[in-house]
């Protein structure tokens, strides 16, 4: 049985990836801060939506999918199982 030639080995993530996972959590709750969520209360809307509702979820699935992307790029993925 032939041999496989080994792996290459896997760079860790760089630093500028993990200052920004840690940094994404303190975005999100400076989004959702009084202050900065009252800018929206004051009674537009957005696609018959009020603009507060649409800015709170609006920045919860960004925060969600910016933490999804990271995620991907900070965790190591093993093709050999499966």
């Amino acid at each position: 049985m032939p041999r496989r030639p080994p792996r290459p080995l896997r760079r860790p993530p760089s630093r500028r990836l993990r200052d920004a996972a840690v940094l994404l959590p303190l975005l999100g709750l400076f989004a959702w801060m009084p202050p900065v969520i009252g800018l929206f209360s004051s009674g537009g809307q957005v696609f018959g939506v009020p603009a507060i509702v649409a800015w709170l979820f609006g920045t919860w699935l960004a925060l969600i999918a910016a933490a999804l992307a990271l995620s991907r790029r900070l965790e190591p993925r093993d093709e050999d199982e499966g």
